[in-house]
């Protein structure tokens, strides 16, 4: 009796345990540098096709107003991890002593850039530019700020830089003839192509010198990384779940159109403007050359120094090896 008893009260504890309250998700707080971009897309697939709850994540997910801002929100600790800030202003961050600390690459590369006009404009390339002419681009230190800085040298251009803001705002400053050019990137703005309301007259790829350049960055608040090593390693893994679903399910395709009010079949040409190869997490590209080039562009006043280079990336979630 006292063996049989022994073992209906293991057993119970078993079943017990097993019917135990299952361990909350762990929480991460997720900021998107902008809106509609196809590469911010990965993490709403993740979310939406269950992938998050399946690496036990809860994650949120806002959008910021351009790279800078969106940084902003990870050195203060507002939120966990930010995906798709510029390079530049992530290595000037962490050469102030910014919390910040790099997990991934979003985009190698400017391919996935343009620069347009309206129809009626007499500037059929960027070389038409007058001094005079202003060659829109984001914000200081953005993506698209270091894309119009290479192709100003390299394309001898005379045209003065001019912030413009994202997209948006980019394209009511053009239209309403305050600047002579806006900037975008692909699909935004395919229906005005489409439509000849306006132009391309050059894009990303022009800055040959940007080929295999880490120029978009996964961020994570050192802080919290420390505490949460593990939850960033599964994020970084479901997120590149979300990736693949973003380029072969026409399901996540169709609800990316819908969720930005796109035109379905303005998104064919996807993996030829945003292909996957330059956009996978890893490796980061040319950070020795990322380093120069924000020196160049005064975003750090003396070059990284290959230890603190070691400790700014930590691919995936790992720690550095």
């Amino acid at each position: 009796m006292h063996v049989l008893f022994r073992s209906m009260l293991l057993a119970g504890t078993a079943v017990a345990v097993v019917a135990g309250p299952a361990l909350a998700a762990d929480k991460v707080r997720l900021i998107l540098s902008t809106k509609v971009v196809f590469e911010m897309e990965h993490g709403y697939a993740a979310k939406e096709n269950g992938i998050f709850k399946k690496h036990n994540l809860d994650v949120s997910i806002i959008h910021g107003s351009g790279g800078a801002a969106t940084l902003q929100t990870i050195i203060t600790g507002s939120q966990d991890i930010a995906f798709g800030v510029g390079s530049l202003s992530v290595m000037g961050a962490f050469a102030k002593g910014a919390p910040v600390r790099v997990l991934g690459s979003t985009k190698r590369g400017a391919g996935d850039l343009y620069w347009y006009v309206k129809s009626d404009s007499k500037v059929m390339k960027l070389q038409d530019l007058g001094s005079g002419d202003g060659l829109a681009y984001s914000r200081p230190g953005s993506t698209t700020h270091l894309a119009t800085l290479f192709l100003k040298d390299s394309l001898n251009l005379k045209a003065k830089l001019v912030s413009t803001g994202g997209p948006p705002s980019s394209r009511t400053q053009l239209m309403s003839g305050q600047v002579a050019t806006g900037w975008s990137v692909f699909p935004l703005n395919a229906n005005l192509l489409r439509e000849k309301k306006i132009r391309v007259v050059g894009t990303g790829s022009q800055a040959k010198d940007l080929e295999g350049l880490t120029i978009r960055m996964i961020a994570a608040n050192s802080n919290w990384l420390d505490k949460n090593r593990d939850v960033a390693k599964r994020f970084i893994a479901a997120m590149k779940e979300g990736q693949k679903i973003s380029y072969t399910s026409e399901k996540q395709m169709k609800a990316y159109a819908k969720r930005w009010n796109l035109d379905y079949n303005d998104l064919g040409d996807m993996a030829k403007f945003v292909p996957l190869d330059q956009s996978t997490f890893l490796p980061i590209g040319k950070i020795d050359m990322l380093n120069e080039l924000s020196l160049k562009y005064k975003r750090i006043n003396k070059l990284l120094t290959k230890e603190q280079l070691h400790e700014l990336v930590h691919p995936d979630g790992n720690k550095p090896s």
